[in-house]
């Protein structure tokens, strides 16, 4: 699946495995030593927290920090549960937001014990950290959470005129980023007005980007071209800044979110600038 689209079956997923929510699946170990990563920003929180030796194994994506280049991968938004159980984990943790939804009922079947953790939020990200860290008893919990709260606290930004921002996923059809998500709170942090009045990460039209043009957008540096962002502004026939963001950092609300929140900052600082 494409990586701007994996934004975007967000809410199905999440509803879907909400309905699952119910099926029977192994207790989790007390101590668990060997443990399979199933989202990019799951595999950053337990390094960040500090027992990145006790992943065995990877969702396809998983890029970072650069020892997860050089483990096994298990698939993408629909792993392959023969290739997890051939790496004997003792637990599987996998993103609420990306979970496939038969993921629950997989791995009960192969008695592999599932942790789901729930990061739509910014102030999830550093909760996470410490639902992850405690079920791993991972040596650098405390430490970690500190850490992102404090960033991230040192770029909230107050702006006389808040600029509207729009962040693209994808460009045809138009999905962005709407409220109530880590994009949304990104936003706040910087002292910026997201463009998107619906939450979560609906589907915009054209004549409603026409009608209410953002000040500036932003947009995935993998999953949009610049290229998909000229075709795009053409068809709404407005001329808007736009700005390519490392969709890496963007995209996954983990330990590097508050790297997402200073370059937010920097651009909206240049921004004013300019204007």
């Amino acid at each position: 699946m494409n990586r701007g689209k994996a934004f975007i079956v967000h809410r199905a997923l999440l509803i879907a495995l909400v309905a699952l929510c119910c099926a029977r699946s192994p207790v989790i170990p007390s101590h668990p030593t060997r443990v399979v990563s199933l989202a990019p920003n799951v595999t950053e929180v337990i390094f960040a927290d500090g027992c990145g030796g006790k992943v065995v194994g990877t969702d396809d994506f998983s890029d970072y920090p650069e020892a997860v280049q050089h483990l096994p991968k298990v698939g993408g938004v629909e792993p392959d549960v023969e290739k997890i159980a051939a790496l004997r984990p003792d637990l599987v943790l996998a993103s609420a937001s990306n979970a496939h939804p038969n993921l629950r009922r997989a791995l009960a079947a192969a008695r592999l014990p599932l942790l789901v953790v729930r990061t739509d939020r910014l102030a999830d990200v550093a909760a996470s950290e410490g639902v992850v860290g405690r079920a791993l008893g991972c040596p650098q919990t405390a430490s970690a959470v500190s850490s992102i709260r404090a960033a991230l606290q040192a770029q909230r930004r107050t702006r006389a005129a808040a600029p509207r921002v729009l962040f693209v996923v994808w460009t045809d059809p138009l999905y962005v980023a709407g409220g109530a998500t880590f994009i949304d709170d990104l936003f706040a942090l910087a002292g910026a007005r997201n463009a998107v009045s619906a939450n979560g990460w609906p589907q915009e039209s054209l004549e409603t980007l026409a009608a209410h043009p953002p000040d500036l957008i932003l947009y995935p540096n993998r999953s949009v071209t610049r290229a998909a962002i000229d075709d795009l502004l053409g068809r709404a026939h407005v001329r808007v800044e736009s700005i390519a963001v490392d969709e890496n950092v963007f995209a996954r609300p983990g330990p590097r979110v508050a790297l997402a929140a200073a370059e937010i900052n920097r651009i909206l600082d240049s921004w004013e600038r300019s204007h």
